[in-house]
């Protein structure tokens, strides 16, 4: 199959020699009301005065917590990579986040709030400027009829967790899978209803079918297969019909807007479930714990 091979290579070289497992999060909170451009600049100003400098164009402060922006404006803070045991640096994280929303809210005038899902923010003006965002935000509004709300109007938490070998890959997939239909981990119906009417070719790839999957290879196969049947963003068909056929460089670019509700996501080679709805930040640090919990007792009932 075109670019397995190559991205398998990468996927192993890019894990082995790691000594231990470490989790990550992204945690996302939506302004309470729609942001214009210049409210979106003075959210963005007020950040150097709360801690975060521009360092390898990334938006950091010196605990390794960045914040990066959704297409509507919502904040999104993502964790620097963090041990099981580490929950004093997950409080420390919480507590940036908590006094960054204060700040933003005193300086700024813009209110950030724990929502899953705000109604009729597809209109909202399109806040970002990068060419991925704005070839998304074209596909969406032609296959869609919410995609555009799924990029201006939810927001969500995202948990990460590195692959230590290959091997353990359909492992932590089918983990994930699991505890994306649990309460607390799945998607509220709000954010339900606008995923499945987002994107099927990039949105639509079922977790029902893991227990079918019988090793890590398979699995594999089958997430390179979704991503090339995944509409490209520019040229709106599946990328795998592509003439003459994209680089492998190309792929790997296509294959970061794959937003299924887990996914490989190839920027630290963790594994991220995508389906837990934004709440506030004493509820998630429940949520965080419980993870690690059950993650760590699933491990250890294959060892």
């Amino acid at each position: 199959m075109r670019y397995l091979d190559e991205f398998k290579a990468q996927v192993e070289k890019r894990i082995a020699g790691r000594n231990r497992r470490e989790f990550g999060f992204e945690y996302e909170l939506i302004a309470e009301k729609s942001l214009s451009i210049e409210g979106f600049q003075r959210v963005k100003n007020a950040l150097p005065l709360l801690g975060f400098s521009e360092k390898n164009g990334q938006i950091i402060c010196n605990k390794g917590m960045y914040i990066t922006f959704e297409p509507g404006g919502q904040i999104e803070f993502s964790s620097p990579p963090l041990g099981m045991d580490e929950i004093e640096k997950f409080d420390t994280l919480l507590n940036i986040i908590d006094r960054t929303i204060r700040g933003v809210r005193e300086i700024a005038s813009v209110k950030y709030i724990p929502a899953p899902y705000i109604p009729n923010r597809d209109t909202a003006p399109m806040l970002l400027e990068a060419g991925r965002y704005q070839d998304l935000h074209a596909l969406l509004g032609r296959v869609s009829d919410r995609g555009r709300e799924m990029m201006k109007g939810t927001a969500a938490i995202h948990l990460h967790v590195s692959l230590m070998n290959f091997n353990e890959l359909l492992r932590i997939w089918a983990f994930m899978c699991a505890l994306s239909r649990e309460s607390g981990y799945a998607m509220g119906e709000q954010r339900k209803d606008i995923w499945s009417r987002t994107d099927p070719s990039r949105c639509g790839l079922s977790c029902a079918g893991s227990e079918d999957i019988s090793s890590s290879d398979i699995l594999f196969e089958k997430l390179i297969c979704f991503a090339l049947k995944a509409l490209d963003l520019q040229r709106g068909v599946p990328f795998g019909n592509i003439k003459p056929h994209p680089d492998y460089e190309e792929f790997l670019v296509h294959f970061t807007t794959i937003f299924t509700d887990v996914r490989l996501n190839t920027k630290g080679m963790t594994l991220e479930l995508r389906t837990p709805d934004a709440r506030p930040l004493h509820m998630f640090r429940g949520t965080w714990i419980a993870f690690l919990d059950m993650l760590q007792r699933v491990m250890d009932d294959n060892n």
